[in-house]
């Protein structure tokens, strides 16, 4: 592995915002937003890491399904999107979903709305499915050692409690889907998506 890559992986774990990223907004949450802000916004004892979103579907009245994005994209794989927004460029780590609320999604900024063309295609690659167009994605890992493997885990334990969540969220009756268990949009389990086929 190239040395610039661990030296960059080395300065990406130590990235902190100096200030909290906090948004007062009153809008409807959009899907295909791109969202930033800090992790320490969600609760108080995370520590002060951005967090960048974008939101790809609204499984419930109040709980919508958003894929973690990057500005780190130097470390993309074969199952991360990359894309220029104009000012920047991301990456979509469609293996890297989770779960938030209305209220949740207002503490973070809107900066870039994806067309919903964008969202399909990127909802089709993480479905394993052909995109309307060719995407960007990184290379594929050799080694599990591969240090853009230890990016991708480390951005999992991240939002590890907020991908879990969805489960105990949507069975609860309480939240006003009764008793039935969630069958008929089912999520994979994170661990079935470790493997899906690059576009060319």
């Amino acid at each position: 592995m190239a040395k610039w890559l661990k030296d960059l992986f080395n300065e990406y774990l130590t990235e902190s915002l100096e200030e909290d990223a906090m948004s007062s907004s009153n809008a409807t949450p959009v899907i295909g937003g791109v969202y930033f802000g800090s992790l320490r916004s969600l609760n108080e004892n995370n520590p002060n890491k951005p967090l960048w979103f974008v939101i790809v579907d609204k499984v419930d009245d109040n709980l919508y399904e958003v894929f973690k994005i990057t500005d780190w994209w130097q470390f993309a794989t074969n199952r991360d999107i990359i894309i220029n927004i104009g000012t920047m460029k991301i990456m979509v780590e469609v293996s890297n979903n989770f779960y938030l609320n209305e209220d949740e999604i207002k503490r973070f900024v809107l900066i870039h709305k994806l067309s919903s063309q964008d969202v399909q295609d990127i909802l089709a690659f993480r479905d394993g499915e052909e995109p309307s167009r060719p995407l960007r994605v990184g290379v594929t890992p050799i080694y599990r050692e591969d240090i853009r493997n230890q990016f991708n885990e480390t951005e999992f334990r991240m939002i590890e409690d907020l991908h879990l969540r969805v489960f105990a969220i949507l069975q609860d009756p309480e939240e006003g889907l009764g008793e039935e268990p969630f069958e008929d949009e089912w999520i994979e389990p994170i661990e079935e998506k470790w493997l899906y086929p690059p576009i060319s």
